[in-house]
Formats: structure tokens, sequence, C-alpha cells
């Protein structure tokens, strides 16, 4: 067999991928509430501290509860009442809610028990206000009886309500600091995420005069002295709720003309250090830079303005619309609308929530913009920037060959790396690389979309969640084990492959997720590599895909920076892609702003039926 005989058998075996279908993500599976009916009842002290208890003395609860919203929960606990021969849980079925025991007798059978009765105060599924669960046994009533129920919805709402308040509260603050207060308002709040509540106690010397100014405090309760000198004539000055102090990190390093020192009883502050301002942004003229990004300013539309033009996909949630300002006629959106009944039925408000936070927060123009959010009693919409060139996966399945060739799979490769890389500077791991995430832009570069699955993940911070898309996930994931930005780089590889090749090196034809799980689990070092990868990208997917984060291209001393000096890369100018003075590979042929071939032929479908959502948990969106 001649060696072009041999490059044309490998190159067919990834060629006819015409019937391919688009990837999905994958997240524990989730089940919505069963009973939408709360008995509400008015608990006794007594029972408010049995509650308590029983939360605060379970291993696994007391690491994930805080006391400061556990009043607020016990007001969403509600009765569930049993007759005799009810079952309250079967085995191996889901559940999503927390039960604890308030009278009557349970009998428990399953998972080594044999008819056990439970008559005590006890605790069932505690693991479920989290993601669903399922259950390792069966509860049957034996008499009239009633749980006490937490659903995990309720559960997440407050965790999501007391983070939100707790911005809200900082910002507030922020705004009346004059260095900062002409700040954009999503710079403030990034801002606000960094500081940390601290406790201080009397007599305690928070900086002396001299010494360098190192934290800003902000009081939420109790009061400080300042100490002046003497020749400034200032005397003594006091600080209160809403006051602050040591500003001038925000500048040069400076050292402090007074003494601050805690008075009786103590003192509460929201505290940032300059060391992990300067982490974040490069210095005050950052903080306060405006937001003049090169996609345009369209930042106050309003949602009845919008005029719908064409679907340009569906989801599971909902659609996204090409739309295009009315007022404005030249400018041109992508609307996402997601079902608000949906989102609740399936757990989904904090991955929501998330999601807008974080895109909301990205400044890169590697990345789709998130202009602005909506709602209304059906659903929510995101407003992001029209990327008109479709998404990298229909991209590649219009190519002849079915992959790319290595200059262009290259330029894709270095532009997902860019939007990484601004990622990662600023804590946020994406998690869920592939084509189909990756859109084209009608001048060829490409943007990383979708952050339903994306997490700012700190340098003490652990992520534990199932998340991602099966062919994609790392081994970390599958194995439970901590995640970091390693997930965003063995991603890479997967991806750099799927360029290359047409298809991800972990598929398998039945489309198995347990399969695909296996082979992830015995590594990259057993999957055939075709003859049309050449040896220095084989070398950078291995070493992208390495078994251990910590072992992986990008997870080491010096970052990117070892993923861009790799060979592979030896002719990318990686200044020019910033700048976008390269020439993309592709060029994306359009007629005007609201050309749509690049997209899949969706057929408008007569009106959809979406459920009206009157709760408030939307209230800040």
């Amino acid at each position: 067999m001649t060696l072009k005989d041999l490059y044309k058998r490998q190159s067919a075996r990834y060629k006819n991928h015409s019937e391919e279908k688009r990837k999905v993500g994958v997240l524990s599976p989730l089940v919505p509430r069963q009973d939408n009916k709360k008995v509400k009842v008015l608990k006794t002290e007594g029972e408010r501290k049995d509650i308590f208890q029983v939360l605060f003395q379970n291993e696994f609860l007391k690491d994930i509860l805080s006391e400061s919203y556990m009043e607020q929960l016990i007001d969403l606990i509600y009765v569930k009442d049993l007759n005799e021969g009810d079952y309250l849980l079967r085995e191996n079925q889901f559940f999503n809610s927390l039960y604890i025991w308030r009278n009557g007798t349970l009998e428990i059978t399953g998972y080594g028990r044999s008819g056990e009765k439970c008559k005590h105060t006890r605790l069932f599924g505690d693991v479920s206000i989290l993601h669903p669960s399922k259950s390792s046994q069966t509860i049957k009533a034996l008499e009239k009886s009633s749980v006490w129920v937490l659903d995990s919805i309720d559960f997440k709402e407050v965790k999501i309500n007391q983070v939100i308040e707790r911005q809200d509260e900082i910002v507030k603050f922020l705004k009346n600091i004059p260095v900062i207060q002409d700040a954009p308002n999503e710079r403030l709040y990034k801002l606000a995420d960094l500081f940390k509540k601290q406790k201080f106690e009397e007599s305690k010397i928070l900086i002396r005069e001299g010494d360098f100014i190192e934290l800003f405090l902000i009081v939420t309760a109790g009061s400080a002295t300042v100490l002046s000198r003497p020749q400034t004539n200032n005397g003594e000055k006091k600080l209160y709720r809403g006051d602050f102090f040591g500003e001038k990190i925000f500048h040069k390093e400076t050292p402090s003309l007074h003494t601050v020192i805690v008075d009786s009883p103590g003192l509460d502050c929201f505290v940032l250090s300059k060391e992990t301002f300067l982490d974040y942004f490069h210095d005050i003229n950052d903080l306060l830079r405006k937001n003049t990004d090169s996609h345009g300013n369209y930042l106050y539309v309003e949602l009845n303005q919008l005029k719908r033009i064409k679907t340009l996909g569906r989801g599971g949630f909902g659609k996204v619309e090409l739309v295009q300002d009315s007022k404005n006629k030249d400018n041109f959106y992508a609307l996402k609308s997601l079902r608000k009944a949906e989102i609740v039925g399936k757990s989904q408000i904090d991955q929501i929530f998330n999601e807008k936070k974080l895109q909301m927060l990205c400044d890169s123009y590697f990345i789709v913009k998130l202009y602005q959010t909506f709602k209304d009693p059906k659903y929510m919409y995101f407003l992001q920037e029209a990327c008109m060139g479709g998404d990298l996966w229909n991209l590649l399945r219009r190519q002849k060959r079915k992959y790319f060739d290595t200059d262009t799979a290259k330029f894709y490769s270095a532009c997902v790396i860019e939007a990484f890389n601004y990622l990662h500077s600023r804590d946020i791991v994406y998690r869920d690389l592939k084509p189909e995430n990756v859109m084209v832009c009608a001048d060829g570069y490409v943007k990383i979309t979708d952050f339903g699955f994306a997490k700012r993940i700190g340098p003490h911070d652990r992520a534990f969640s199932f998340v991602g898309t099966a062919e994609y996930i790392s081994p970390e994931v599958i194995q439970s084990h901590p995640q970091g930005k390693g997930v965003d780089y063995w991603a890479l590889g997967i991806f750099i492959y799927e360029l290359l090749v047409g298809q991800s090196p972990f598929r398998n034809s039945e489309h198995n997720d347990e399969k695909t799980y296996k082979a992830i689990l015995k590594g990259i070092d057993f999957v055939s590599f075709p003859f049309t990868i050449s040896p220095r990208a084989r070398n950078l997917i291995k070493k992208l895909c390495r078994p251990l984060a910590v072992d992986r291209l990008g997870c080491q001393k010096d970052g990117v920076k070892d993923i861009e000096k790799h060979s592979w890369f030896s002719k990318m100018d990686w200044v020019k892609l910033r700048s976008r003075e390269l020439e993309p590979p592709i060029r994306i042929c359009l007629n005007g702003k609201s050309d749509t071939r690049y997209f899949d032929c969706v057929k408008d479908k007569s009106p959809e039926v979406a459920l009206d959502d009157f709760g408030t948990w939307d209230g800040d969106f």
C-alpha cells in the first residue's frame, strides 16, 4: 500500500459525518417538583429549634448551610402529610427534596435495612437539596404521619438571593466613595465580588500611622476610632456603618497618616486587600474604564422595540432569534429566549443567574458580548451580539472533507486560547468548550458563547459538579475530583483533535456516555491518531490531555504562554491575532447584516405555548 493510499484510507474513516448530531451538554439529572402544593404551617419555637438542630447535626449539611439564612430556610420548610401505606420514597427513584421526620411511624427498607422503624427526629436526603438523588431505600408510613420538607429550589433561591443582596449592599457602599463612584456598574459588581466579610476584636489596631495601606475597609457594624497626627488638629474621628478607610489602595503605595483602633465591642467590615485588587484590575484607570468595545455600546434597548427577523436555533429551554432594533435599524442582535417555567421546574435558577453575571462581566473580542437581559411572565431573555457566520460545528460540516486543514484549525484554536486566557485571568472556568459553542463572526474570527456551565473558581475555591459535554469531559469531573482551569485545557486538546479529524477522540458510534467516560479514563494514549494529524499537533493534544490537571500544558508555572510557545503554534503571530490583523482562513460571505445562510434552516413554528411564572425569584434579572 502506498503512502497516498494510506492517507486516503485514514481520511475516509472521518469523512462522512453529514448525519452527525450536535453534542448536548450534560448536568446532574434534574427532576421538577412533584407536588407544588405547600401546606404552610406556623412553627413553634420548639419546632424551629428541632429543625435547626437536625440540619446542623448532619455531617454533610453543616458544611454547606449558613446560620445567616437558616431562619429564611426554616420559614420555607413545609409539611407533607402521609396516610397509612403512603410512600415517602421508593428505592432507585430520583427525588429532589430534603425530609425531616415530624410525627408518626415510618418503615425503612432497602440498603441493608429490613423493616427498620423510625419514630424520632431524623433527616432523609441531605444531598438532594443540591441535586436530584436516587433513593437507596424505601420509606413507607405505617400510620398517619408527617414530615418537614425543604425543596431544592427553595434552598437555592435563598442562597442566590443572599449573594445578590450582599453584592447590592457592597455596591451601594462603593457608590458613595468618590474615587471609584463613577466606575461602570459591571465593574463595581465585579469589585464587590472581591470583598470578604471580616470581624475585628475590640482594641485591634487596624493600621498604624506610617504603615503602608494594604486594606480597604467598609464598616457594616460597630465602630472604630481614627487617631490623627497632633499637628493636623483633627483630633479623633469615628468610623460607623457605611464609613470607609483605606481608599488609597487604589493608587500607588501610600503611608497612612492615621492610626485606626477598633472600639468596643468589635467591628464588622467588608474588606478588600490591595493585592486582591491588583490581581483583578491593572490599576484605578482599569476599574474606571468605560465599555467602549468594538461591538458597539448598545446597552439600553427596550424589549418591545426588537423586531423578530428569523429563528436561528432551538434548544432545550427555548430558542435564539435574529432581531432588529426598530429604532436603529442598522443594529441586529441575537435574542435568546428561555422559558421561565422550565427554568424553575428543572432547578436551573442559579445557573441562569450565573450565566448572566459571568457573561455580562466579559469584555473580550473573543467572547460573545451580552448586552442586556429582559424578562416577562413567560420568558427570560439574553440580548447578545449576532455572529452571522453561524457556529463552528456547522462550518466544520460544510467543509468538503468534513475537517479543517492545519492552518485553519490553528487559527480557530488560537482564538479560543485568547478567550480562555481572558477568562482564566479572572478565575472564570468555561467548562463547555465544543464547536457548537464557538460562533463565527462576519469578519471570520470566532468567539465562545453560552456561559451556562461557566463558573468562577478562585485560587482557594473548589468545584465538583458533574458538568460539561460527555465527549469533552475531563477525568477529574468523572472522578468527582476538584476542578479548575485544567478542565478547559483538556477540552482544548479535544477541540483541536475534532477540528483536525472531524470528530472527537473519545466518541463511540453508539453515542454511549458510559463507554465515552471509560475511554476518557483510559487516556489519550489509547486513542488512534489519523495520518492527517501532524506529529506537532499530536504532541500538543497529548500534553493538553494529561490525566492529571497539574501536568497539563496551561496549568503550569508559565500558564497559557506554554501553549502559545508550543511548536504547533510556531508561525502564529499572537500580537496580530489579538489586534485582529491576521487574515482569517475562511472568508464569510454575507449579503447584508440579516443574511442567515450560515445557520441551519429552522422553520418558524406557530407561536409556542409557554406557561406564565409570576414568582419573585427573578426580581434582579
